[in-house]
């Protein structure tokens, strides 16, 4: 039996469950993490003993996840938030400075910030971490406030059981967190936006955000890893998916 999923979502899943079910999971993550480009810390998730990845995972008013890895090296903890992104058949190229020029406008205009857009995304999972840090899962349940031009004046994760457990999860990880982006841009590109990224002025209060935890790597190079490593059924969904993804 073939299973086919479509678009970054599809593309995700079999990424993940196909490394779960490698036989050599966690070496096969290291290798993987290895391959982003962070502007500080070059290499994620060295030495791991142990690895828990939540798919899809809703944290209520602070949007989903692609991807949440909790990741154990020994005594060391770490929590990696994935969002990804796909250049649609439709169009002709995505950018990460496109992407970040349309989060400024959004930030700066009467219009308020697109809930797709990657920046707005990864900036409310900073924020939900950043109440997790200073107040525990009680102040995310009572609200966290967010600036004008958000849809949501207050966020919070509400009581749903399964957003509840997920999030008493990620808690032990609160204070080792990172912001990765998965996206149909260039190598070369994500290098040189996360390089210069602590240099651009961030249009929101940016006490939350620490810009050498903001890193990423492109589809090129997941579908390269594939390769290099015989994962053939993510293989075949990102060739499945041409055009669509990257």
């Amino acid at each position: 039996m073939k299973v086919t999923g479509y678009s970054e979502r599809g593309a995700v899943n079999a990424l993940f469950y196909e490394l779960a079910y490698s036989g050599n999971a966690l070496h096969l993550l290291e290798q993987f993490l290895a391959l982003a480009d962070f502007p500080v810390h070059k290499q994620l998730g060295t030495g791991l003993t142990d690895a828990h990845v939540l798919i899809e995972q809703s944290l209520s008013d602070f949007g989903d996840a692609d991807a949440i890895l909790l990741l154990d090296a020994g005594e060391a903890k770490a929590a990696i938030f994935i969002e990804a992104k796909v250049k649609p058949s439709q169009k002709v190229e995505w950018t990460l400075d496109r992407e970040f020029t349309n989060f400024e406008k959004g930030c700066h205009s009467d219009k308020e910030l697109s809930s797709s857009n990657l920046f707005t995304q990864l900036y409310h999972k900073s924020r939900f971490i950043d109440g997790l840090r200073s107040g525990g899962i009680h102040a995310l349940q009572s609200g966290i406030g967010f600036p004008e031009c958000s849809k949501k004046r207050v966020r919070k994760i509400g009581n749903n059981p399964v957003v509840l457990s997920a999030v008493k999860a990620i808690e032990p990880y609160r204070e080792n967190a990172w912001y990765f982006s998965l996206v149909p841009d260039k190598p070369s590109s994500v290098r040189s936006f996360f390089n210069r990224f602590s240099s651009i002025a961030w249009p929101l209060d940016s006490s939350g955000v620490d810009a050498s935890r903001w890193g990423g790597l492109t589809w090129e190079q997941v579908a390269e890893f594939c390769n290099n490593f015989n994962l053939k059924s993510t293989n075949w969904v990102l060739e499945f998916n041409k055009g669509q993804i990257y």
